[in-house]
This record gives C-alpha cells, structure tokens and sequence, in this order.
C-alpha cells in the first residue's frame, strides 16, 4: 500500500467537527417565583438581649471603649499627649497634622502656632 493509498482510505473529516444539534424549546421555560428568605433565626434572637436590656448592653459597651485610658500605638499616645496639651485645638485637626508630619514635636510647633494666632 503505498502512502498515497493510505490517505484515501482514512474516512474524510470536515475540518468543522458534526455535533448533533440541540433542539430549541419551543416554549420558553416558565419563570419561577424568586425563592423564599431564609427562615429568621431565632436562636440567635433569643441569645440577644432585647428592649430594655439591649440598650442597656450598649450603654456598657460604649462606656468601656471611651474609657479606655491607655492609647494602643505609639502614634495614638502622641495624638493624646498632643489634645491634652491643646484642649481647644479639635481633635480630627490634631489627628490630620500629625498624620502628615508623624512627628510630635513638629506637630506641637505647628498647633502652638495656630493657638497662638487664636482670638
């Protein structure tokens, strides 16, 4: 058998593939009602104070953060060096001044100024 045979012996493929065709639906599929939400959970509502309590939960969490005394970073005991020391200066102001120069004492120059330029 020669190559050339060989070749014509192989059955002929198009170079596009035959898939068998899907059939469309003739009638579009039903649109189905959106699902239900979940169930509530009422365990954990039941684990939650409510009514009086819960706003007495919070009362106690709220008081807990604000007196927290001791600042956690190095940044923030500087900050609160700095509102002591400038009672009148707001606090987002001192926070803004010394974020950008990260530096106590630079950020003290710049608030003695602004106190000093104050009525």
């Amino acid at each position: 058998m020669s190559s050339n045979d060989y070749y014509q012996s192989q059955p002929q493929h198009s170079e596009h593939p035959q898939y068998p065709q899907q059939q469309s639906q003739a009638h579009p599929q039903q649109e189905q009602p959106p699902p239900n939400p979940p169930p509530r959970r009422t365990g954990t509502d039941v684990a939650l104070p409510q009514g009086s309590d819960r706003s007495h939960q919070v009362e106690v969490m709220q008081s807990y953060e604000m007196s927290r005394t001791r600042p956690e970073t190095e940044d923030e005991q500087n900050q609160a060096i700095l509102q002591r020391e400038f009672p009148k200066i707001d606090s987002s102001l001192i926070a803004a001044l010394y974020g950008d120069s990260q530096s106590l004492s630079a950020t003290r120059e710049m608030l003695m100024e602004l106190s000093s330029t104050e009525g």
